[in-house]
């Protein structure tokens, strides 16, 4: 611990949980002035929407809809400015996709986060506009649109199966409310799907992962209430940053990406498993080193303004800190003025006073100090 003592450490660590709290926190104050924008960047270069011999299973899907007479049409990335409480920047993996001989139905290829699986959706759009859409397989919408949007998630099916499943879809929604489908181009289409994630994104109640904020400022502010005053040098950003890796394991195991969610939650839940066997107790602050350490800085002192103040400090710690209090009963050198108020802190503990001896106290001390069972 002696390195948190040092002026520069101690402005590193300083500097690291305040970027690290502005990093945690600043997209959910954006999120909640309403800051957060959407965009979809788009490429109609057909070349763009071919395999590049990285993904074996697009390659495969693309040479099934390109011997369906589909021809590549582009290719779509999505952006979002504070989309959530826990996003700065969100931009996804990209949709590549291919388009039928008459324009009216375009097939995009993409995978959430990169990872598995790669998921297929059929598109059609309409000269009132309006779009309706079959994915496979589909994410379950927990929002819809509304007015000429419709989307569908469907099984996993086979191009052709899905192909027809679409055009059964595209036939009955367009009768019921007198659509005419449009031949559209690339950038048609990507204008479509902006406009439809514009109206999803603000019904899908993102705003819901305020309480994932809340596992890193709940602890950093117990942290810095409850020990202020108590905690040495550098120890006090030390532990924010370590509450900010704790936020960011668990913002990475739930937050879509490459590796099965099993995995992610495998992995967060070892790390926290490691409390009980050590990691976790050497990064939290220990009572009797903290107490040790107060009273230290109450020796240190040539007179102390606010005794009663020295004692509830010592008593919000708990009885564990005993040990150092009754090491500095038998001490010599401890001064008066100091006794006085570790005597005073024994009996809030206690309940009772047992007298100033510090050996009348060490049975009730090392009771407390066992393991509970």
């Amino acid at each position: 611990m002696a390195m948190l003592q040092m002026p520069v450490v101690q402005i590193l660590l300083w500097l690291a949980a305040a970027a690290a709290t502005v990093w945690i926190v600043g997209p959910s104050v954006m999120y909640a002035l309403r800051k957060n924008r959407f965009w979809i960047d788009v490429s109609d270069n057909g070349a763009d929407a071919e395999p590049d011999g990285r993904d074996r299973k697009y390659e495969a899907r693309f040479r099934e809809f390109v011997a369906l007479g589909f021809r590549p049409a582009g290719k779509t990335v999505e952006h979002a400015r504070f989309m959530s409480p826990l996003h700065w920047h969100y931009k996804s993996h990209g949709a590549r996709y291919l388009a039928s001989p008459d324009g009216k139905t375009f097939v995009g290829n993409h995978r959430i986060a990169g990872g598995n699986p790669l998921r297929t959706t059929a598109y059609t759009i309409f000269e009132e506009g309006g779009m309706i859409m079959s994915a496979s397989p589909g994410v379950p919408s927990i929002a819809e649109a509304g007015g000429n949007y419709k989307y569908e998630a469907i099984g996993d099916v086979e191009p052709a199966e899905l192909l027809a499943i679409h055009a059964r879809r595209v036939e009955a929604f367009a009768r019921a409310r007198a659509l005419t489908v449009k031949a559209a181009t690339m950038r048609e289409l990507a204008a479509e799907d902006e406009k439809y994630s514009l109206l999803v994104l603000p019904k899908m109640k993102l705003g819901s992962t305020f309480g994932t904020v809340l596992m890193f400022i709940v602890p950093a502010a117990m942290i810095a209430f409850t020990n202020r005053g108590a905690l040495p040098g550098g120890m006090l950003p030390a532990l924010i940053c370590a509450c900010a890796a704790m936020f960011a394991l668990f913002r990475w195991a739930i937050l879509p990406n490459r590796l099965p969610m099993p995995v992610r939650m495998g992995v967060l839940v070892g790390v926290m498993m490691l409390g009980p066997f050590g990691f976790m107790s050497r990064v939290l602050p220990d009572p009797e080193r903290i107490v040790e350490r107060g009273l230290d800085r109450l020796d240190a002192k040539a007179t102390i303004p606010d005794p009663a103040r020295a004692v509830e400090r010592i008593v919000g710690y708990g009885p564990r800190g005993c040990t150092p209090m009754l090491r500095r009963l038998e001490s010599p050198a401890t001064k008066p003025q100091t006794r006085a108020i570790i005597h005073d802190a024994l009996v809030r503990l206690h309940g009772s006073d047992l007298g100033e001896a510090p050996a009348a106290w060490q049975d009730w001390c090392s009771s407390v100090r066992q393991p509970k069972r």
